[in-house]
């Protein structure tokens, strides 16, 4: 008998705490985990990140005068920040944040009458080349992300969103080289303007007969403010560790349309970022 009034007791019980968190939107499981040193932290959570992105800076579809990709590499790039998350029920929130981060890639690629402007021997030329290129962009600075989040469970979340970024230091350069053939003579060239008639200038492989391309005169045409999308998930091992792996691609080109601009095809920057995040929340 005294067992039978505690289980209608104990059942009581249960069934209130189900109300109140039906009524309150909130899972009973879950109470517990609301309430840090006194703060309630129902609907809100603080996350700090720290990951390291690859990718690169790269043509979107293939310009008719690349011919092909000789190689490709990430530079050393990270990401640091942090996000604020508020959750309007126990699947869905938005968070918005503030990462300072690094993105950088270097692309070796060849080429045919494909327009450049270098500096070979101290003199600037443009026009047409036939040969290789070496490129390196590296662009660091804040990024804010504003993201829609979906929580399948208590530990994976899906996210999606723009970003902005304030580019604070930006970096093109590298230069335009070409191998000899069997008999010794260059095979990569450029011509002095676009008429089919113009001289041509051969580019070798070492220092005093490559073609440069670095400094101002490149550089000043780099945007400063990016505009893109990112999408990806973070997946919890524990309530407050977890991992995370984001996509984010760039909407608007690197290089801005301003007149004079020696870049003239859309590079936009397309990156994967993966790292560690740290909860501070339910």
């Amino acid at each position: 008998m005294v067992k039978r009034k505690l289980l209608y007791i104990f059942a009581a019980f249960a069934i209130s705490i189900c109300i109140k968190a039906q009524t309150d939107g909130v899972d009973p499981l879950r109470e517990n985990d609301d309430v840090i040193s006194g703060v309630d932290m129902r609907h809100w959570n603080f996350d700090v990140r720290l990951g390291y992105s690859v990718g690169g800076t790269i043509p979107v579809g293939f310009p008719e005068g690349i011919r092909g990709i000789n190689s490709f590499g990430s530079k050393i790039n990270y990401r640091f920040g942090v996000d604020i998350e508020y959750r309007y029920n126990t699947h869905w929130g938005l968070s918005g944040g503030i990462y300072f981060e690094r993105k950088g890639f270097m692309g070796d690629a060849s080429v045919k009458q494909y327009d450049v402007l270098v500096s070979v021997g101290g003199e600037s030329i443009s026009g047409p080349y036939t040969g290789n290129v070496q490129v390196n962009v590296i662009q660091t600075g804040f990024t804010v992300p504003i993201q829609a989040n979906w929580w399948i469970n208590r530990r994976l979340k899906l996210k999606f969103g723009p970003y902005a970024s304030l580019i604070t230091d930006r970096s093109f350069y590298g230069y335009a080289y070409g191998d000899n053939d069997s008999e010794g003579n260059p095979t990569a060239y450029l011509r002095r303007g676009n008429s089919s008639n113009a001289p041509l200038v051969y580019i070798g492989n070492d220092e005093t007969t490559r073609g440069y391309f670095t400094g101002e005169e490149f550089n000043r045409y780099m945007r400063r403010f990016q505009f893109g999308l990112n999408f990806g998930a973070d997946w919890f091992f524990s309530r407050h560790w977890g991992m995370f792996l984001d996509m984010s691609y760039g909407i608007n080109s690197a290089f801005n349309n301003s007149p004079g601009n020696p870049v003239t095809i859309g590079l936009h920057p397309l990156y994967a970022t993966f790292g560690l995040v740290y909860k501070i929340g339910r």
